[in-house]
């Protein structure tokens, strides 16, 4: 008995030992992300349950990060060389990464990988910034801002969704909608709303129909500002002017994207632009509602956002962020393993999609019925394949940080302070000139230090 106590005793210790032998040999991969689910480290943990079965030689330890202070902890890690190993690097932070070095070069490796073009269009700028010889980020999920709309609404008036595919059309319906004061619940249907002052949207929300305008917010060398260009200009104003034409009710300009999002879900909103991630709530709404009354479920539909002009194929915002290696890694093989599992299989790009809401940027991804047969999901398709990235430069964040959301904010601020007198347009002239001036001034200040 005392000697198969023993035995057992041995084989205990044995175990424990591999267990901890094989723990030693494992090695570390720290990923830096930020909070893209509502619950982002059990999310991430959970799509990696994946990959830890197919490379049990790597353990992945996931650091969430803030998007307030997350920037300033990434360059922080950056100059001291004690920063992870794997990074989220949103598009619009690619070059200004870049350029402080933080990021390890990629194109030897994503050559050999295969085909280069392997992800969506318009997300392959960020890939390689202007002031960068090298790839120093592959695309990881993007962010587009489609329309939805209130099937009750369109149904009741006759209005065929799919006939809202030009800037003009879309006004005609708007002026439709306005004048029947259809109600929902006892309460007039508005036919627009966006948010405005104080939302973080806001120069995203503007981008699309600058965009299908023909415009832009810097030249085409990216060394001047365009916003003064008579087609950039056109787009301002004909977002603006749904205000002015008592389309966007003057309240939403104080509302954020929640709030407003909210408003469409009760009915009082026929047409709302919003995230992707809106479709997934949506759905899971009305899966919920669904299950004990099926009244209460809300029939939606989604639109190309109509931004061009009849004739004129439209262009649209396209945000998002991509993945790269930190120049500091002391773990660049297993590093790459994970890079290459979290933005080259589609399968796991699909996975992400599902719980985040955001769009793949792997191409191949949109051949899965999920998307290729789904009318919703075809037209965020669309949005993508004409989609346009902000300009990959490092004083965009700057730009757009520190002088459009600024500037497009006063703008606003200005509009609901005329509520009920004449439209502002000379004021609003006046503040896009001096975004105008402050845009270049940041242009200039780069270029000194160069």
């Amino acid at each position: 008995m005392k000697f198969c106590s023993l035995l057992f005793f041995l084989f205990v210790l044995l175990f424990l030992c591999s267990c901890e032998e094989k723990k030693s040999s494992e090695k570390i991969v720290n990923l830096w992300i930020f909070n893209n689910t509502h619950r982002p480290l059990d999310d991430m943990n959970s799509m990696l349950k994946g990959f830890h079965v197919e490379n049990p030689g790597i353990k992945v330890e996931v650091t969430i990060l803030d998007w307030g202070s997350g920037f300033s902890k990434i360059v922080l890690a950056a100059a001291t060389r004690k920063g992870p190993d794997v990074i989220q690097v949103p598009s619009t932070w690619a070059a200004s990464l870049t350029d402080i070095g933080a990021l390890m070069p990629l194109d030897t490796i994503i050559q050999s990988w295969g085909n280069p073009d392997l992800f969506i269009e318009g997300a392959r700028e960020s890939m390689k910034p202007k002031n960068s010889y090298y790839v120093t980020s592959l695309p990881w999920f993007l962010d587009v801002r489609p329309f939805y709309y209130r099937k009750d609404v369109l149904d009741s008036l006759r209005i065929d969704p799919n006939s809202i595919n030009t800037r003009e059309k879309l006004v005609e319906v708007l002026q439709k909608i306005k004048t029947s004061k259809i109600s929902i619940k006892g309460k007039i249907v508005n036919p627009i709303a966006y948010p405005a002052k104080n939302d973080w949207n806001i120069v995203h929300n503007f981008a699309s129909w600058i965009f299908s305008a023909g415009g832009s917010f810097l030249t085409d060398s990216l060394t001047r500002s365009n916003l003064l260009d008579k087609n950039t200009l056109d787009g301002i104003h004909f977002y603006l002017n749904f205000v002015k034409d008592g389309y966007n009710d003057y309240s939403n300009l104080d509302k954020t994207t929640a709030g407003v999002s909210s408003d469409f879900d009760q009915g009082k909103t026929a047409f709302i632009g919003e995230t992707t991630s809106k479709m997934l709530y949506l759905d899971n709404q009305n899966f919920l509602q669904g299950g004990t009354n099926t009244t209460a479920m809300l029939e939606y539909g989604c639109l190309i956002p109509p931004t061009a002009k009849r004739g004129i194929k439209g262009k649209y915002f396209l945000g998002g962020s991509n993945l790269g290696i930190f120049s500091s890694t002391n773990a660049k093989r297993e590093a790459l393993v994970l890079l290459r599992y979290l933005t080259t299989q589609s399968d796991v790009q699909f996975h992400f999609s599902r719980i985040s809401g955001f769009l793949p940027a792997l191409s191949e991804t949109y051949n899965m019925p999920y998307f290729s047969e789904n009318r919703n999901r075809m037209a965020f398709q669309k949005i993508v394949e004409n989609g346009v990235s902000y300009p990959a430069v490092p004083y965009w964040s700057a730009i757009e940080t520190d002088v459009l959301t600024k500037r497009f904010n006063n703008i606003f601020n200005i509009i609901a302070s005329s509520e009920g007198k004449q439209w502002p347009k000379s004021q609003i002239d006046a503040e896009l000139q001096a975004a105008d001036k402050e845009i270049n001034g940041i242009i200039d200040k780069n270029r000194q230090k160069k």
